[in-house]
């Protein structure tokens, strides 16, 4: 999770990030879903997305501060990777989306997602990494902050939770910055450009948003 925060984005609410601002659209008989913030869309990935893919999570540093990202990052992995979205919410085993501007030419400037998603459990684990160009501080709490609020409202989980690497702390002040708690540190737990990795895990419980919107 290539991100940092500010001071002013750590000081604000998911409230105000989220509830005044996002809507999400999930449409019956399986279609994906969609969502959209006050600045952002997350859409399906189209195969056009194919080469942007590739381009932006091929950048070194998205590889080496965001778990599960391989590299070099190609286009054919990219092709494999976006073909294999709609049969993984199908399943409701995992949910990517690209996310672009609202205003402008749809360009893809990051990844969000929910992958896995436990509906057994009633959790799923949030992912995102941000691409150039785009603001790394506020738009990462914005992006995070109103996955979150999908997966417990739209999608009725009860927990999600999001893996940080460590040596990488500026991601964990994003998940702070929206309500999510440390729950603890796993020694060597990811295998990452080389190394055995610490990863610190992050997590908030649908009780601990309602009680955040309420405050």
């Amino acid at each position: 999770m290539p991100t940092t925060v500010t001071a002013d984005t750590a000081q604000s609410t998911p409230t105000d990030r989220t509830t005044k601002a996002s809507s999400a659209v999930v449409p019956s008989g399986g279609a994906y879903p969609t969502l959209t913030t006050s600045r952002f869309q997350f859409r399906p990935f189209m195969l056009s997305d194919i080469g942007p893919l590739a381009a932006l999570a091929g950048k070194h540093r998205i590889a080496d501060t965001t778990i599960g990202v391989p590299h070099p990052y190609t286009t054919e992995f990219a092709r494999m990777w976006i073909s294999s979205h709609s049969p993984a919410w199908e399943g409701r085993r995992a949910l990517h989306w690209a996310a672009a501007r609202k205003s402008g030419d749809d360009r893809m400037v990051g990844y969000a997602g929910l992958n896995p998603i436990d509906s057994e459990r009633g959790q799923a684990e949030l992912r995102f990494w941000v691409g150039c160009g785009v603001e790394r501080n506020s738009d990462a709490a914005e992006w995070a902050a109103a996955i979150v609020e999908f997966a417990l409202t739209s999608l009725n989980l009860n927990r999600v939770y999001a893996l940080q690497l460590a040596r990488h702390p500026l991601a964990g002040r994003v998940l702070a910055a929206i309500g999510m708690e440390p729950e603890g540190i796993v020694r060597k737990r990811i295998f990452e450009g080389g190394l055995m990795e610490d990863v610190v895990c992050w997590g908030i419980l649908r009780s601990d948003w309602q009680g955040i919107l309420r405050s």
